[in-house]
């Protein structure tokens, strides 16, 4: 009698399951600092939500994704606009973090979350072979200029 075998995940399942379970761990924990106010535990929640974006970037990274009509790409498109912005306004807004640990965990943060929608906007253009090539551009180039604000703005002393 032949073997039956139960489907396996996917790689990107895989990736994106990791990404659930590190979301609701560092929901736990930030839930936890209300309890016991922990920078600790805050702290760690934070890394472990910015490690749950990395492991969503990769589920992103290598899922099999359809060919989306016009307006999925304009929805995709306005919510690359949406966390590039929320992206660049973390790297920013982590000067005003005064512990160098809060900075590097806002960085952490902002780096991460550029590295998701980037690879989202790239993602579904790569998939419709009429997509500009500024839209793609535009998708590779998220996480760099993520990368120098926060760069700007470490260099930058506050008095």
């Amino acid at each position: 009698m032949p073997e039956l075998r139960s489907a396996s995940l996917t790689t990107s399942a895989r990736c994106m399951l990791v990404a659930g379970v590190g979301a609701c761990v560092a929901l736990v924990l930030l839930f936890a600092h209300i309890v016991v106010p922990s920078e600790t535990l805050r702290l760690i929640g934070v890394w472990i939500l910015g490690g749950s974006l990395l492991a969503v970037w990769a589920g992103i990274l290598t899922w099999r994704m359809p060919v989306f009509g016009d307006r999925a790409i304009l929805f995709v498109a306005v919510a690359w606009g949406a966390g590039f912005a929320a992206s660049i306004w973390l790297g920013v807004w982590a000067l005003a973090a005064r512990p160098w640990v809060w900075r590097l965990s806002m960085q952490w943060i902002a780096l991460t979350l550029s590295f998701v929608v980037g690879a989202l906007f790239l993602r579904v253009l790569l998939r419709k072979r009429t997509a500009p090539r500024i839209g793609r551009l535009l998708s590779l180039v998220t996480p760099l200029v993520v990368l120098l604000v926060i760069l700007f703005t470490s260099l930058y002393r506050a008095p």
